[in-house]
């Protein structure tokens, strides 16, 4: 059975959060195939820049002891949108992903606006995505911190390892998103450091980035609309 002991609409700081993967095939998978194969020809028609792709979905998550422990698998992208569209209910799955909060030396944090076509067109979230096969090791273990930083870079050009990181890891979960995140500090102002991010995701070949945004206070995240987990993640770090 899930266990699931992490509170909803909270953060959970942590220094050890470990991550594998399970083989057990995903029930809503095996028993919607053809459903989902349907659906995602329509979704597929109505935005042609999706990708049948793997990913991985968040199937468990757990505390032990003083740290966090969480099980994935990996499905078909169509199979996670027939999910995340709601055509199937599995209360036991969450959507489990990483995610890099970047504070400037002026303590704001930079946001991303999503680019007309894809999963969040038009809505600001933190750097970051899917978890994939690449972020395994051979003890099928997942290498969250590669993930995030392999995320931030073709996002933004940001280099992880030129940056500070703030000690544990963040996890905030708001209704069926569960965000594995990393705090980075960067040495440069909020205005320079957006320029820097700007120049990488234009150089991002699959175009994912339409603005980088500045948020400096609690104003500024009203005035976006701003994915629930990252609004908590933003909160949280301007407090």
């Amino acid at each position: 059975m899930p266990r699931h002991s992490l509170p909803t609409n909270d953060i959970i700081r942590t220094d050890s959060l470990r991550l594998s993967v399970t083989k057990a095939p995903w029930p809503l998978a095996v028993e919607n195939a053809a459903a989902i194969d349907s659906h995602f020809a329509r979704r597929k028609t109505a935005n042609p820049s999706f990708y049948d792709g793997q990913v991985f979905v968040l199937r468990d998550i757990w505390r032990e002891g003083t740290g966090i422990e969480a099980s994935l698998s990996l499905e078909r992208f169509s199979s996670f949108l027939y999910w995340r569209d709601g055509l199937a209910r599995d209360e036991a799955t969450l959507d489990g992903f990483g995610s890099a909060l970047v504070q400037s030396a002026d303590n704001h944090v930079l946001a991303i606006e999503a680019s007309p076509g894809t999963l969040n067109a038009g809505r600001v979230y933190l750097p970051g995505g899917f978890i994939d096969a690449r972020d395994v090791r051979s003890d099928r273990a997942v290498d969250i911190d590669a993930s995030i930083a392999r995320e931030l870079a073709e996002e933004t050009g940001l280099d992880a390892l030129s940056l500070y990181r703030r000690p544990g890891y963040l996890v905030a979960r708001h209704g069926h998103r569960c965000c594995f995140c990393i705090a980075y500090r960067a040495a440069l102002g909020s205005e320079e450091l957006r320029g820097k991010m700007l120049a990488g995701a234009e150089r991002d070949t699959e175009h994912e980035v339409a603005d980088v945004i500045i948020i400096r206070d609690m104003a500024d995240l009203a005035r976006h609309d701003v994915i629930d987990h990252a609004r908590l993640l933003i909160t949280d770090a301007l407090s």
